[in-house]
């Protein structure tokens, strides 16, 4: 049950998009995030039978794709029969998610969400600042703001700052140009002592774009 020679390749790699508009070809699309969600987007008789093959397994992305429709989400390092038996489960008609990605569903039904008062509290939290700090570029009292951080510590199971954070950005709550540190509100920008502005501390996280997968496209069929 887990041997892909069960399976037919029709048609592979950058043929894929070009095969878009052949009926005749293919009952299953195995594709990288971007060209599944793709599919997803056309009018490709395919369009429900996609499963994704990729490295991204933040809470974001997992649950954008399955908000579009795609019906396999595998996660690269899983096992030949994972692949086998997800392609078997779409072209049935079902869904096929990963475990973890399931768990990741799962987590994000059981969210609290967070206000926009602590939505900036937590962006300002990303670029270090303390709370007194916080405190003066929001114009709020010293312990409104810690009481701000108790609750985004509740709200995300955070036990610190940083691991606040992390939580964060696995769930895609602080977005990616908040990674990038030119992105910094006017207001936090200034050189320390220099009476113009708040100093503002090295995110607590060093971030780098997700690593995109080499590009897997494949349209799969069973013999």
């Amino acid at each position: 049950h887990g041997n892909l020679a069960e399976f037919e390749a029709v048609v592979c790699g950058l043929e894929l998009s070009a095969a878009i508009t052949d009926s005749d070809l293919g009952d299953v699309v195995v594709a990288d995030y971007d060209t599944g969600l793709g599919f997803i987007g056309s009018n490709s008789r395919w369009r429900d039978r996609v499963v994704i093959f990729t490295e991204r397994d933040s809470e974001a992305s997992i649950c954008h794709a399955v908000e579009q429709g795609v019906r396999g989400y595998l996660l690269v390092g899983c096992s030949v029969a994972d692949v086998a038996a997800a392609i078997r489960t779409v072209h049935e008609g079902e869904c096929a998610p990963a475990p973890l990605v399931a768990s990741r569903i799962a987590e994000r039904i059981r969210w609290e969400k967070l206000t926009p008062s602590e939505l900036n509290i937590l962006r300002l939290l990303f670029f270090g600042l303390r709370n007194k700090e916080i405190a003066r570029a929001t114009s709020r009292t010293t312990e409104t703001v810690k009481t701000h951080v108790r609750t985004i510590f509740r709200k995300l199971d955070a036990r610190s700052r940083t691991q606040a954070v992390m939580i964060a950005r696995r769930r895609g709550i602080l977005p990616e140009e908040v990674s990038d540190r030119m992105h910094r509100p006017a207001s936090f920008r200034g050189g320390s002592g220099n009476g113009r502005g708040l100093s503002v501390p090295r995110p607590l996280l060093r971030t780098t774009p997700p690593a995109k997968h080499s590009g897997l496209q494949e349209l799969a069929q069973p013999r």
